[in-house]
């Protein structure tokens, strides 16, 4: 009895953490919002334990800030974060190409085709989360056909501030034509099994946020470190229900 009680807990718990997680790293909840222990229960429905747990977690990322005996905020982006995030994540992909290369075949090469027009689909439709998503499924193959799908794991636990920045990018004109573009360019090299190729064109494909930043301050001050803290729920990238 004491066994299932504490399984249905820690499914609560997840369950909680994982919504609010998803709804801070697509932008439902805006970058500075203020969020309560309260608040969340009641849109829950459950007790503020496993609220208060979700916090603990979130925080740990650095996806929310918890001021103690007086608010909890939605973190402001980061960019220093972003900048080891990203590190991260090119060290991560980078090293898996050569396996990933080896073992790649046919039919991988025709699920990644399938992602970059469906990833192309979804912006032509303004579906923004969902060009994300077949962005981040584009490089996931990487990591599972080289039999690498831990690396993967760990880039999405810890690269929430990366995440936000590049939903953000989208919103910028050219930015999303330039990422299918890209796609396209390093699936012709792992066609052609050209692995210095690949490395290359992945290499900028990741490192171009460097030079979006600035367009990203001065387009969206209000959801950086630097920028003015505004306590909203404002942003809808493609239709995603409000903590859903």
């Amino acid at each position: 009895m004491k066994t299932a009680k504490k399984q249905r807990a820690g499914n609560v718990q997840d369950s909680v953490y994982t919504s609010l997680r998803k709804s801070i790293i697509n932008l439902n909840l805006a970058p500075g919002t203020a969020i309560s222990e309260k608040e969340i229960s009641l849109r829950y429905e459950v007790s503020r334990t496993p609220v208060r747990e979700a916090f603990i977690h979130l925080s740990k990322e650095g996806l929310v800030k918890v001021i103690p005996q007086r608010e909890t905020l939605v973190s402001l982006i980061d960019l220093d974060r972003v900048e080891q995030e990203l590190f991260l994540r090119e060290s991560l992909e980078m090293a898996v190409l050569k396996p990933f290369i080896n073992q790649c075949r046919s039919g991988h090469v025709a699920e990644l085709e399938k992602i970059v027009e469906s990833q192309s689909l979804a912006f032509d439709r303004n579906e923004y989360i969902n060009f994300v998503h077949f962005d981040d499924t584009f490089h996931r193959i990487f990591f599972e056909v080289a039999g690498h799908e831990l690396g993967w794991e760990i880039l999405e636990n810890m690269c929430g501030h990366y995440h936000r920045v590049r939903l953000l990018t989208i919103r910028l004109n050219g930015i999303a034509e330039n990422i299918v573009s890209q796609h396209r360019d390093i699936l012709a090299d792992i066609k052609a099994k050209y692995l210095r190729g690949v490395r290359l064109k992945l290499s900028r494909h990741l490192n171009k946020l460097h030079t979006e930043e600035k367009l990203l301050c001065e387009k969206f001050p209000q959801y950086f470190v630097s920028g003015q803290v505004k306590d909203v729920f404002e942003v809808d990238f493609g239709g995603m229900p409000l903590l859903s």
